[in-house]
């Protein structure tokens, strides 16, 4: 059985051990990448951009695809907030929407995930991503070198139920947060950032 549940409640992208694997490590961080911040900084986003600003079924890295019936419009109960003390913090900054987008790889455990989470103002945004980089402070990620990607943005490995390497920004009133996960293969630090700074380039093509 796939791997993919819940592994920090703010982060909200990872996966969960449903089979037995190898804990190696992530690869050597990369260098400094180009950076791709969105031309406008004060951009505020819609709903109804969600789908076009996610990542798309052709942004699928080589030797993997996308998976639909992981994607798409998420409600909080979909993302694995259940609890009063889960949803109101999210409901005080005023959410508007989650959107995911999911791949898997052909032949092994490895998944890339990104999901975006709406708010109402770029305020509720900042917020946001701050509580998931401080969460994930919390559960001994490895902090990463990270470009500037968007307004601002974090990396961060760990290794919970899963390997697990983030990168999360925020644009206007929107956060994206991209992860790598697996049980059993090694993640490529330059594998996740390319897929961070493409979710960052969707925002400019939307």
């Amino acid at each position: 059985m796939r791997a993919f549940a819940l592994i920090l409640a703010a982060v909200a992208i990872a996966a969960s051990a449903c089979s037995s694997g190898s804990n190696s490590s992530a690869e050597e961080q990369p260098g400094p990448a180009q950076d791709t911040t969105p031309s406008s900084p004060t951009e505020h986003f819609t709903k109804e951009q969600l789908p076009k600003l996610a990542l798309q079924p052709s942004d699928a890295p080589a030797g993997m695809h996308y998976v639909r019936e992981a994607s798409g419009r998420m409600s909080l109960a979909d993302v694995g907030f259940l609890l009063p003390s889960q949803t109101k913090p999210l409901r005080r900054l005023k959410i508007k929407g989650i959107y995911d987008a999911t791949f898997d790889a052909k032949k092994t455990d490895l998944r890339l995930a990104s999901r975006l989470w709406l708010f109402a103002d770029a305020d509720g945004a900042k917020q946001w991503l701050a509580k998931t980089q401080n969460d994930s402070e919390q559960y001994a990620f490895e902090q990463l070198q990270a470009p500037r990607l968007g307004d601002e943005s974090w990396g961060g490995y760990g290794n919970l139920a899963a390997q697990v390497v983030t990168y999360a920004f925020r644009e206007g009133n929107l956060v994206v947060v991209t992860s790598y996960t697996t049980q059993t293969e090694t993640i490529s630090q330059r594998a996740a950032l390319a897929a961070a700074a493409k979710a960052a380039k969707r925002l400019n093509q939307a």
